[in-house]
């Protein structure tokens, strides 16, 4: 959705933006986990927020294949990592 959600033009170029965006990130996706590693330094505060299904197995399969007890522990590494 664009700015101005009428106009299609804008719209259209906002999807290619996002589509572009998209397929950089999926590449970079791969450098970014291999810089991820398990550590626990400081207490831990529980949160909530909302994530699709896919989103969930999709953490799963990484956390499991990188060896993280969980996806709790793997997102946890992933935010110390920004």
């Amino acid at each position: 959705m664009s700015l101005d959600s009428f106009n299609h033009k804008k719209d259209k170029e906002m999807r290619e933006s996002y589509e572009t965006t998209l397929k950089d990130n999926k590449k970079d996706a791969v450098a970014f986990l291999k810089n991820i590693s398990r550590k626990e330094v400081e207490r831990k505060r529980s949160v909530t927020f909302s994530l699709t299904e896919s989103q969930l197995k999709k953490m799963d399969t990484a956390a499991q294949k990188n060896g993280f007890k969980n996806r709790s522990e793997f997102l946890a590494s992933i935010i110390d990592a920004i």
